[in-house]
């Protein structure tokens, strides 16, 4: 897809989550509605990468397939890492997911205060998303 086309996409989402009722600061959602929130407009309600926009963004991957595709182990730390920026993944190609961290820090990024509470933020997501792995026993 073009940068044009996919810059349109992410401006249509950030605007519609502007809109919605869960426009609130995201440091205070839990896993679950920082994920429907930010997460589902392309990977889904159930995480599989079958939300409204993957029409637009090819090749979104399902999110309950995570274990699975390293061994059974869930990689929080891996997963937390490219939620919020530092790593991106070379075998998938170009960065197409926004880089949440930054979008939670709000510009704030040097900001202890704000950087935990962030930190807490995509904590909460990377547990969500553990949870919802398929074939996943709690232990």
């Amino acid at each position: 897809m073009s940068d044009v086309r996919w810059l349109l996409v992410y401006a249509l989402f950030l605007g519609g989550c502007a809109a919605s009722p869960y426009s609130t600061n995201p440091n205070e959602f839990s896993g679950v509605r920082t994920y429907q929130t930010f997460c589902a407009s392309c990977h889904g309600l159930g995480g599989r990468g079958d939300g409204p926009v993957q029409p637009f963004v090819h090749n979104v991957p399902d999110l309950t397939q995570i274990a699975r595709r390293h061994d059974g182990a869930f990689p929080a730390e891996d997963v937390r890492r490219f939620i919020d920026g530092r790593t991106e993944v070379g075998a998938h190609g170009t960065r197409k997911m926004p880089v949440w961290g930054w979008e939670f820090y709000g510009g704030h990024a040097s900001d202890a205060v704000e950087r935990a509470r962030t930190d807490r933020t995509i904590n909460r997501l990377v547990d969500y998303l553990e949870s919802i792995q398929a074939g996943y026993e709690w232990n």
